[in-house]
């Protein structure tokens, strides 16, 4: 009896060990939501100026849409400046992913991807 309870006490160690490294891991780490929350940048809609920084009034990317709001183009959403890491360039940038619009952490995580292509 005592070796079951050894080996149940071990088993669930290893199930709380794991519970605690996912609730610790970003999507990131995750294979099924790798990073950017799993949102490919296929409808991710870009602007700057010519000196590469964000526009003070966008021409194209007018939308005001907010976060969950419905969309057909990334131009229905507000823009939200991002940059490129480790450069001094940026863009507005917006993301209209299955019919909504997207959060700007996301956008911009889609621009530092691109920027890095």
């Amino acid at each position: 009896m005592g070796a079951a309870r050894a080996r149940g006490a071990a088993w669930s160690l290893w199930v709380v060990g794991l519970l605690v490294a996912a609730c610790e891991s970003t999507t990131a780490d995750d294979v099924v939501a790798p990073a950017c929350n799993g949102v490919s940048a296929e409808n991710l809609q870009s602007e700057q100026t010519p000196a590469g920084q964000c526009p003070t009034h966008p021409m194209i990317l007018t939308g005001t849409g907010v976060v969950g709001t419905a969309c057909s183009d990334p131009t229905d959403c507000a823009p939200v400046c991002c940059s490129c890491p480790g450069t001094t360039t940026g863009a507005d940038v917006a993301e209209c992913s299955g019919g909504n619009c997207l959060d700007g952490s996301t956008a911009c995580c889609l621009y530092a991807l691109q920027c890095a292509q």
